[in-house]
């Protein structure tokens, strides 16, 4: 993206890399990197939540849904940057980032086919065409996919809306086009996204249908050593909501209604030697309706906008000739306005909001010797709640979501120190990390009829810990890949005097992976993958068991996972086979609220490239 940023312990995965491991999902891909976790549905970092997803240069919040959404196969890297990066991305970042660019068009003519299967019933069909028309590179991408058993929710559960009678099912299906036109000072160009995608929880009538078009254009002019860029895009996207009361005795519709989002985005941002500015400006409305399905009554309604600007900047400095600075910071401003809420048959204005904030961050580095270079970053981040987190409510029988008007904006601060040591074959990282927060803002969901979501401010709260990286060359085409996260959280002040000492949910101490890589044979690759994660809470109560028996605690678990791929080359095409065994051992281990993993599963995969 073009940005000074500050000196965090950053991974870069380029296209070749996701060409060689060959996932059917960048979230498989991701699970292996260290530190990264999705227990909760949300990304997080070593044991900090709220990560940004940025995909060309815009947000796309935080969400593992989000990262479904892009085809590993139009990705052209992924950059995982570890500790608080609102310094740059914003209040979505207090945990760090992962900054996704897409290949862009081309002027050679390619052709790609991919179909995959697996063992589940799920299958993906995917075409990638890109070539030049009239000296305007043109790429285009589409998908058509099924994903079965996406959430198997657990028999032995309290929560009775996330029963199950049927198996889940996610289906997704869309297209991307972009163009694009490049001379020597000067690249112009414009895409549009589109994608529709079925979510069933499972249950007959509990489940969301979305629609998402993304119109974008961008630019780059280059004069020397200046790089001036913009970014344009509107989003316009849209959930139908469809929910039964709760439960598997009564499965037939209660309630429905529409969920839209629109918004307007833009990004400007200068490059000169050293140093970078930029802007950010966003405007969001949203709409949210829900009617009982029965005769039409409005239950509930809201509508709001947010208008957001940043600033940012960046210098870096190298002197002493072994250390290095970096300087960052970010200014953000939020307007809440039009605010308007229908509940319980009354029509209600909340007052404008207007919330601001300044992150800046501090990082050094010096390289001690040839092959040892020691960091250390200092950074604050920033997040306040929506208006949906601030205002949202649903009801039904078994289910209800609460909305919090008082809820505070979550602040934090991020220490890390760190060092990396390389040598021929191999190199290693070992990184101290610390974070606190205050006014942590965490959902909590209560077991009873009916069920009850709300989402509350904790007090302060930390996270610390180790983080150790190694890759090897063992022998001449055997390599070793290990990471491994030491993770303690803790509440440490609040109001609640029952939670203080209390772990933060799903934050397991323990996280190893190890990746065993072997391409001695000429165009094949066999991996071996070792994932390990200890036992987690999943609230912030810590309830070993509740007064009726029932555990939040998930267990401690280990997966192994084994990949062969084959390339066959025939002049300038190309045939890439790919038999993937995920969870080889079939340990159905439990893992986010109440739910497990479906067991082994096996996938076969065919690419064909013209």
């Amino acid at each position: 993206m073009g940005t000074v940023l500050a000196d965090n312990s950053k991974e870069v995965i380029g296209a070749a890399e996701i060409e060689r491991e060959k996932p059917a999902s960048l979230m498989e891909l991701l699970r292996k990197r260290g530190g990264l976790g999705d227990s909760s549905g949300a990304l997080s970092l070593r044991g900090v939540p709220k990560i940004a997803l940025y995909v060309d240069g815009f947000s796309r919040g935080g969400a593992v849904t989000e990262l479904e959404k892009i085809k590993p196969q139009d990705v052209a890297s992924i950059e995982i940057i570890r500790g608080a990066a609102s310094n740059r991305y914003g209040a979505d970042a207090l945990g760090g980032a992962i900054i996704i660019t897409t290949l862009q068009a081309k002027p050679q003519w390619e052709l790609g086919l991919v179909q995959g299967y697996d063992s589940l019933g799920s299958h993906y069909s995917r075409a990638i065409g890109s070539g030049a028309v009239g000296g305007i590179d043109v790429r285009a991408s589409f998908e058509d996919s099924l994903s079965n058993l996406w959430m198997v929710q657990r028999g032995n559960s309290p929560l009775l809306s996330m029963a199950q009678t049927q198996h889940s099912g996610f289906a997704k299906r869309g297209g991307d086009i972009k163009s694009s036109y490049r001379n020597d000072w000067l690249t112009v160009g414009a895409e549009l996204n589109y994608l529709e995608q079925i979510r069933n929880y499972g249950r007959p009538n509990n489940y969301n249908e979305y629609a998402t078009v993304r119109p974008k254009l961008f630019s780059e002019m280059r004069f020397g050593e200046l790089k001036l860029n913009g970014k344009l895009m509107y989003e316009d996207n849209r959930t139908d909501v469809f929910r039964d009361v709760g439960g598997t005795q009564n499965l037939a519709l209660y309630m429905q209604g529409p969920e839209t989002e629109n918004s307007v985005n833009l990004e400007v941002q200068a490059d000169y030697r050293n140093f970078n500015a930029g802007l950010v400006y966003a405007v969001n409305q949203a709409g949210i309706e829900q009617r009982l399905a029965s005769n039409g009554q409005r239950l509930f309604g809201m509508d709001s906008t947010v208008d957001r600007i940043g600033l940012f900047g960046g210098y870096e400095l190298d002197f002493w000739h072994d250390w290095h600075l970096d300087a960052s910071g970010r200014y953000d401003q939020y307007d809440y306005s039009g605010i308007s809420i229908y509940d319980a048959g009354l029509d209600s204005r909340e007052p404008d909001a207007f919330k601001k904030a300044f992150n800046p961050k501090l990082a050094l580095s010096w390289k001690t010797l040839s092959w040892l270079t020691l960091r250390s970053s200092a950074a604050t981040g920033f997040m306040p709640p929506d208006p949906a987190t601030l205002y949202f409510r649903q009801t039904r029988p078994n289910y209800v979501v609460l909305p919090n008007p008082t809820l505070k904006p979550e602040q934090s601060t991020t220490l890390d120190f760190g060092s990396e040591a390389s040598w021929q074959g191999g190199k290693a990282e070992l990184t101290w990390f610390y974070t606190r927060w205050t006014d942590k803002m965490e959902s909590l969901v209560t077991s009873g009829t009916p069920n009850i979501k709300q989402t509350v401010n904790l007090g302060a709260s930390e996270s610390k810990g180790l983080e150790l990286s190694i890759n090897q060359g063992l022998l001449e085409a055997l390599n070793l890949a290990l990471n491994y996260t030491l993770t303690t959280t803790k509440i440490t002040e609040s109001l609640n005097g029952a939670i203080i000492g209390n772990e933060l949910a799903f934050q397991p101490r323990h996280r190893i992976n190890a990746v065993l890589t072997y391409t001695g044979i000429s165009d094949l690759t066999t991996r071996l993958n070792l994932h390990h994660e200890s036992e987690q809470y999943m609230d912030f109560r810590n309830l070993g068991r509740d007064a009726n028996g029932y555990a939040w605690l998930n267990k401690a678990y280990t997966t192994l996972d084994f990949l062969v791929t084959k390339k066959i080359g025939i002049d300038k095409h190309s045939v890439n086979l790919t038999l993937a065994v995920n969870n080889l051992l079939d340990n159905r281990f439990e893992k986010s609220l109440f739910q497990s993993d479906p067991g082994r599963i096996v996938r076969g995969e065919i690419g064909v490239n013209f």
